[in-house]
């Protein structure tokens, strides 16, 4: 759990037991929803990107004129030039919230994802996406600025 810590005006996040990570620019998330009874594959509903990542869920910015309308079930993490996929991560929303507003009533949204019961497969392709597009302290590669 992330909670917050107020000490003398300062807010401090208390220690987390898994390690985040920001990620390379052109890291995104697409959210997907399964259809009724399961009788199609899940659509995409919302797409973002990705401000950091952990072993356990992500953190993704993303761009809608209201908040979430219907929880969706599954992710996949993907990369602009395609070179990395990890496809239908089960997952659910812990927190999603305002972080600006753009032109004719649309805002950019920040969400943390937890990821669900993973396969062996799903955990071995987040580590491997970690290791590849996880920008690590002292590293010289560009990465988003809004990692927090």
């Amino acid at each position: 759990m992330n909670y917050k810590l107020i000490i003398s005006n300062e807010i401090k996040r208390a220690p987390r037991s898994v390690e985040r990570y920001a990620v390379e620019s052109g890291a995104i998330v697409q959210f997907k929803k399964s259809y009724i009874f399961g009788l199609f594959k899940p659509r995409i509903v919302k797409s973002g990107i990705i401000i950091n990542i952990s072993l356990r869920g992500i953190s993704a910015e993303y761009v809608a004129s209201t908040a979430w309308s219907s929880a969706f079930t599954k992710m996949s993490i993907d990369t602009f030039d395609q070179e990395f996929l990890i496809g239908d991560i089960p997952c659910k929303i812990i927190y999603d919230y305002k972080v600006g507003r753009l032109r004719n009533d649309f805002f950019v949204r920040r969400c943390g994802i937890h990821y669900g019961a993973l396969s062996d497969n799903h955990k071995l392709q987040l580590s491997n996406f970690i290791k590849e597009f996880a920008i690590f302290p002292n590293s010289t590669k560009f990465w988003n600025k809004k990692f927090a």
